[in-house]
């Protein structure tokens, strides 16, 4: 019998044990992700015989289905019976395509969708001439201010909110269309999440901060960089110290998406990625 539940926090250790198992790269599959964005995606758990699955919504009104099942524990008739003429699954990786013989299923994948992977030990040196703009705003950023990191939490989550707040003011976008309401309710429920995370001072006034998770061992994900657009340098600034904290333990970064959005996909080529990593869409053979 299926099973379909809207996403809370009560389900955080059922889909957080879920993505550990699955042992993934790509930035999607973290309870935190599907938490955050479980109205903006429309996300609703599946609970087949073989496992767990997660449907969604794209932002083009697309209904996708997520697996979070071991797919060879799946029959295809299973498989076949999540998907219609019109849905999907999504974000498959490279290393389940296996799962989904061509006779049956058809592979697509969006460059807007797939993720920017960087080594972390780029990313706290800048060194090297893909770096130099960085590098050189880096530069001018120490030479004008002595910024002071402290882990989020806590009593600095209001000073977080004080600097979303700020940037949603010198944004361009409307706050309905920006992420402000869901990096708000990150902030609000950080500790419940299991994120991490650093605020930035700059002369005892909160000036940025950084949120992200663990997606492996090898791996980690930020999910949210805000600052304030009058301290130049500050997101070059807090990118290399941020690498700095993790690469004694993280091999990657992984900064998402661009989704389809230029001026972020020349930002996220400028920090010069190691590898662009694909999402794939599988749909049924017409």
């Amino acid at each position: 019998m299926d099973i379909k539940e809207n996403i809370d926090l009560t389900h955080r250790k059922l889909l957080a044990d879920q993505f550990h198992q699955l042992n993934l790269g790509i930035s999607d599959y973290t309870f935190a992700n599907v938490y955050l964005f479980r109205n903006v995606h429309r996300y609703e758990i599946l609970k087949k015989d073989c496992g767990v699955f997660i449907s969604a919504y794209n932002r083009q009104g697309q209904n996708y289905i997520m697996p979070l099942a071991n797919l060879q524990l799946c029959s295809p008739d299973i498989l076949k019976g999540l998907l219609d003429s019109e849905n999907f699954f999504f974000p498959i990786p490279e290393e389940w395509l296996s799962c989904f013989p061509e006779k049956t299923f058809r592979l697509t994948h969006d460059d807007s969708e797939s993720d920017y992977i960087y080594l972390t030990k780029n990313m706290a040196s800048f060194a090297g001439k893909t770096y130099t703009r960085h590098r050189n705003h880096l530069n001018q950023f120490y030479s004008r201010y002595r910024p002071e990191g402290l882990p989020m939490g806590g009593a600095n989550i209001d000073d977080a909110m004080k600097v979303l707040r700020r940037w949603q003011e010198e944004s361009v976008l409307a706050e309905g269309k920006t992420d402000f309401a869901v990096c708000g309710e990150a902030l609000r429920h950080f500790q419940e999440l299991a994120l991490w995370g650093t605020i930035y001072y700059i002369e005892n006034e909160p000036a940025g901060f950084i949120i992200g998770e663990p997606l492996n061992a090898g791996m980690f994900c930020l999910h949210f960089a805000k600052a304030s657009k009058r301290y130049h340098g500050i997101y070059e600034f807090m990118f290399n110290d941020t690498a700095k904290q993790l690469e004694p333990q993280y091999r990657y970064l992984n900064l998402e998406e661009d989704m389809g959005n230029g001026n972020l996909r020349r930002t996220k080529t400028s920090y010069g990625p190691e590898k662009i990593l694909k999402k794939y869409r599988i749909s049924l053979v017409c």
